[in-house]
């Protein structure tokens, strides 16, 4: 409208003329009017009201998949189970309707369709900060079912001045899991996203010699390419390469505790009969636990279930030979011995795990460890059996205490040659000792 006709007296004019029953009206009715008008009904807020439920379920979608994800459950349990349950509880507990539950999208293709969307985004993110932040590697080559081989590789970077780790990437193999086909995989995935090879400062392995090569490792095909790359063989497989270390009298007395649990757990009837044979008896427990050797504390377990029910094996195997040999005086010392030591490496490698583990933090332990095989090893000379539990409880003669201060020997060499590298690796003291130093001297590069 032209200003002309937003006059005072032009609009009154109107008003008399084309409104003459609101004419009279005060200026409170127009404001109220006025009011109506800007809060009427519109056409998208019927839309957005509808829109909110339904955005609202879209995001529990999301966040019930993560769930889902998170503890490796089917993905058909968010329809099947997970929706009913909400459904029932809001009927029963909360008494309202289940239209909105009813409305979310839970089923088996939805649900992979978002984990997949939530872990692309993850890696795209991930990827992102890798192209910007210096990071170490981990990698390892694992079979599974079927025999198919995979690829693991994680990550460790620095973010908001804390350490986060996270798994980069997981691929199979085609056909072979040689050095090469592992360097090439790497490389691939480094390439293909633009992460720059200088960012990668350290990487570990175990120590397998596609892994490990000197000559034709794939770290050391890493190392060609990248020359201030540092490579560290898993100091966690390290310390279970050592506690495999056992002298003949000794593997001889753990293979005989693995025969006998064994001979009880290699059918349902004998493993009933030795259940009931310990329930008569009042046992602590009344099962046995196997020993196997792709799991590393599983020995260290097998053998203290072994000498806490000993003397109800003892009765219930009392013909076979490997418990004849057991029940020995010298081989119960043995049996104890193993037990202790080895849940003293078990505990040693509980230790090494954990997320925010370091070199640093690795080599204290280790070598203190060392330190206290030494001190284990001048007490047993002094016949002073007292820092290990069952062993403690044995009569011990010298022949035995001959072959566990022998066997001590072994672990303490095993040790330092495994990890020499570890120890002649020297951090900065404001690292180590950060408040026995003096701030005006400390350099750091």
């Amino acid at each position: 409208m032209s200003n002309e006709s937003m006059k005072a007296g032009r609009l009154e004019a109107h008003l008399k003329v084309r409104h003459p029953n609101n004419s009279n009206l005060d200026l409170e009715y127009f404001k109220s009017l006025k009011e109506k008008f800007k809060n009427r009904t519109k056409l998208t807020s019927l839309f957005h009201a509808k829109q909110a439920p339904h955005t609202r379920a879209l995001e529990a979608s999301y966040e019930i998949s993560l769930l889902i994800a998170k503890h490796g459950k089917n993905h058909t349990i968010g329809e099947q189970l997970i929706k009913p349950a909400i459904s029932i509880f809001l009927k029963t507990v909360l008494q309202k309707d289940d239209g909105d539950i009813r409305t979310m999208p839970l089923s088996n293709n939805t649900v992979s369709n978002r984990i997949d969307e939530m872990g692309q985004d993850v890696e795209s993110q991930l990827i992102e900060k890798l192209k910007l932040r210096k990071f170490s590697l981990q990698m390892d080559e694992s079979t599974i079912r079927d025999s198919e081989a995979l690829l693991l590789t994680y990550v460790r970077y620095i973010d908001h001045e804390e350490f986060q780790e996270e798994m980069l990437f997981c691929e199979s193999f085609e056909t072979t899991t040689t050095a090469n086909d592992i360097y090439i995989k790497i490389k691939h995935y480094l390439d293909a996203n633009k992460i720059p090879k200088e960012n990668l400062l350290a990487c570990a392995a175990d120590g397998a010699p596609a892994m490990m090569g000197k000559n034709t490792g794939c770290l050391k095909m890493m190392k060609d390419e990248n020359p201030n790359m540092l490579t560290v063989h898993c100091v966690i497989h390290r310390e279970n390469l050592v506690a495999k270390k056992l002298s003949p009298v000794l593997n001889k007395i753990l293979q005989s505790v693995i025969k006998c649990v064994n001979s009880i757990k290699r059918n349902s009837k004998s493993e009933r009969l030795f259940k009931q044979f310990c329930i008569n008896q009042s046992a602590e427990h009344v099962r046995l636990l196997l020993h196997t050797e792709v799991r590393w504390l599983s020995s260290g377990n097998c053998l203290k279930r072994f000498m806490e029910l000993f003397d109800q094996i003892n009765d219930f195997l009392s013909d076979k030979c490997e418990m004849k040999l057991l029940s020995t005086t010298d081989g119960k010392a043995f049996v104890s011995y193993l037990t202790d030591i080895f849940e003293k490496l078990g505990n040693l490698n509980k230790q090494l795990q954990g997320a925010n583990m370091t070199l640093i933090d690795a080599k204290a332990k280790i070598f203190g460890f060392i330190t206290a095989l030494e001190l284990w090893k001048k007490k047993f000379s002094k016949r002073n059996f007292s820092e290990l539990y069952w062993l403690s409880k044995c009569e011990i003669t010298n022949d035995a205490g001959i072959v566990i201060i022998d066997h001590l020997n072994i672990l303490i060499k095993d040790f330092n040659d495994r990890f020499c590298d570890l120890k002649a690796m020297n951090f900065p003291s404001w690292l180590t000792q950060p408040l026995l130093i003096n701030v005006s001297d400390a350099t750091i590069q």
